[in-house]
């Protein structure tokens, strides 16, 4: 499969494999692999005794004299695949999150295995997120772990899940009684429901956390509605605090966008929206404030009316937003909030009322904190 990323204005052209995260990639994965198994495996000479696989990792049982061998028959398969190998060493062998032991009768048992770089981290107490879920997230990572390991092991291992649930600042009472108290009784799977049971099954809602009001909110939609199940979802994600190294397009090829353009001859911008790019956008406003070329905008009107230009070449980009309804929703937001505006008052009629305070209060935090910014270098 052919592919291209940018990187630095430059395009780079994948020549072989699967892009990293394609949707397809997995799946693409896993059926390489399933061939390569049916390719190797006849060929094993002796055949192995247990053959385990989990994406592209492998676990084999076979005589250690027959490793080498078998290790070069899996890298003759494809010139592009390259194969290692970890042996068992002093009876224990990881793989994945577990290490498998073999004692000297050949029993073998398991206990829950971290590599040296492991950070513990999991969901921080003290973030904004459902009393429900940090307690969830607590309770998988024990099931998870004591799941994984040997009933000899469980004492050990709750000890340090003790520990990482207290780095990541649980109470000690709540982390004890969700460690102690922990059971694989309740782990069996749910029944599946019967499709005659199925107009019984509670559906789903999210909305969205804010902490003291949604636990709240949810309470009393579940007890006006009790077939709804009301979920929590979360806007802010790790992944928005990592580094973004993705090449941006430039903005005049951006689309699906809340915009403003400023006035060059005085303070006033225009704000609007556009599913087009940007620079498509602005060569029509250009047009429109050409004499004898119809009504247009507000911004056209304000250009000839006052004899004003516009920057179009300072336009910046508000918000982004795929869907038609919710654009519109944040262009008049963004032009309720913004009293230099020269949009006409009915740009912003189909905003309903109630949002008028949070909006204001939302215009005072965004002056506050341009205010506050440090001025470029060279000012």
């Amino acid at each position: 499969m052919s592919g291209y990323f940018k990187f630095e204005e430059l395009f780079f052209e994948q020549r072989a494999g699967c892009a990293m995260g394609g949707v397809l990639s997995s799946d693409l994965a896993g059926l390489v692999m399933v061939d390569l198994l049916n390719w190797v495996v006849p060929q094993l000479q002796p055949p192995a005794r247990l053959i385990r696989r989990y994406v592209d990792d492998l676990f084999l049982v076979l005589p250690r004299q027959s490793v080498e061998s078998t290790l070069r028959l899996f890298n003759l398969y494809h010139p592009k695949l390259v194969f290692t190998c970890e042996m068992e060493e002093n009876g224990c062998l990881p793989f994945l999150d577990v290490m498998v032991f073999r004692d000297d009768q050949g029993t073998i048992s398991t206990d829950w295995y971290r590599k040296k770089c492991s950070s513990d981290r999991c969901l921080d107490f003290m973030s904004v997120h459902a009393f429900s879920m940090k307690v969830a997230s607590a309770k998988e990572l024990t099931g998870r772990v004591l799941r994984l390991s040997s009933p000899q092991f469980h004492n050990d291992n709750k000890k340090k899940i003790l520990s990482i649930l207290r780095k990541n600042g649980y109470p000690k009472s709540l982390s004890t009684r969700i460690v102690h108290g922990w059971s694989p009784v309740g782990e069996a799977a749910e029944p599946r429901v019967s499709e005659n049971d199925q107009r019984n099954v509670r559906r789903f809602s999210s909305v969205t956390f804010v902490s003291g009001i949604s636990p709240k909110l949810k309470v009393l939609l579940e007890r006006e509605c009790p077939e709804i199940r009301v979920v929590f979802s979360y806007k802010n994600k790790i992944g928005q605090l990592h580094t973004k190294l993705k090449a941006k397009d430039p903005i005049g090829l951006q689309s699906n966008v809340v915009y403003c353009v400023p006035c060059h001859d005085c303070q006033a911008v225009y704000i609007g929206q556009t599913m087009q790019y940007v620079k498509v956008r602005m060569g029509k406003h250009r047009w429109e404030c050409q004499e004898g070329h119809g009504n247009g905008t507000q911004l056209s009107h304000h250009a000839l009316t006052h004899d004003h230009h516009f920057n179009f070449e300072d336009v910046s980009i508000l918000d982004r937003e795929e869907n038609l309804g919710r654009r519109l929703i944040k262009e008049m937001a963004h032009i309720k909030m913004n009293p230099r505006s020269c949009n006409a008052r009915m740009d912003s009629n189909g905003l309903s009322s109630a949002y008028s305070g949070v909006l204001a209060e939302c215009a005072k935090i965004g002056s506050k904190f341009a205010q506050i910014q440090p001025s470029p270098p060279g000012d």
